[in-house]
């Protein structure tokens, strides 16, 4: 997506640190898709990762704390530093973006929204979603809420905990900075059992997931919903200037 420097006034704020290497990879996503020839001429972006936002499947689940204050705090310093527009690099923080555009004056964007919005756009229908995410997300029914025109389908009970869950917070998985093989074979084996039930897609329903997985492991569409965000909040900047 390419633009005229005087056209690119705004400023995008990153609601990061949940966790850093999705909010590192969401920051060199929003740089790719904004193809500039000069530094001068691309996005000014301010991150916060702030690492201090309690985790967001525990509180789900009721045995964590709440992390809205800190993503509050997160949210009112992008504001202070001149952020325009905002988007969470986190599927399950979406479960609290109600209350954070009540209490904060902070435009932010929805992971959720803008892949609803982008579904119709392919070739082939896609009527069944195969979710790998959190099982905080599963709770609060994002997917369900949010896109209620697919047919939602998440792994068993059994595979969710054994290979999702445990390829994003397993002591060998991505969150604890292991991008390599055990992670990829366990999110493999979830995504296997998605589409062997009729999933038309496959869906990175947490940031961590597209971290170890890509396109290049599918025959059907991989879905990455962070690219949606990236691609909104380029197009709210251009449109602002």
């Amino acid at each position: 997506m390419r633009h005229n420097a005087a056209m690119k006034r705004g400023i995008i704020g990153i609601l990061g640190g949940m966790g850093p290497d999705a909010t590192a990879a969401f920051f060199s996503m929003l740089v790719r898709l904004d193809v500039a020839p000069t530094d001068q001429e691309h996005l000014h972006i301010v991150v916060d990762s702030n690492t201090s936002i309690p985790d967001r499947t525990e509180h789900l689940l009721g045995s964590g704390p709440d992390p809205l204050p800190e993503m509050l705090a997160s949210a009112r310093r992008l504001s202070a530093a001149g952020a325009d527009v905002a988007g969470m690099p986190c599927m399950t923080a979406h479960a609290f973006l109600p209350l954070l555009r009540r209490h904060t004056t902070l435009k932010i964007l929805s992971a959720f929204e803008e892949t609803r919005a982008a579904l119709d756009g392919f070739s082939q229908p896609i009527k069944k979603l195969g979710i790998l995410g959190t099982i905080g997300t599963k709770r609060t029914r994002l997917f369900e809420t949010s896109i209620p025109d697919r047919e939602i389908l998440w792994p068993s009970e059994e595979i969710h905990r054994d290979k999702v869950m445990e390829a994003i917070y397993g002591k060998t998985g991505i969150k604890a900075g292991n991008l390599g093989r055990e992670p990829h074979d366990l999110l493999m084996e979830a995504a296997a059992s998605l589409i062997a039930r009729g999933a038309d897609a496959i869906v990175g329903g947490c940031t961590e997931v597209p971290l170890v997985l890509s396109q290049r492991d599918f025959d059907i569409p991989f879905i990455d919903p962070m690219q949606y965000l990236a691609r909104a909040l380029i197009a709210v900047i251009v449109t602002k200037t």
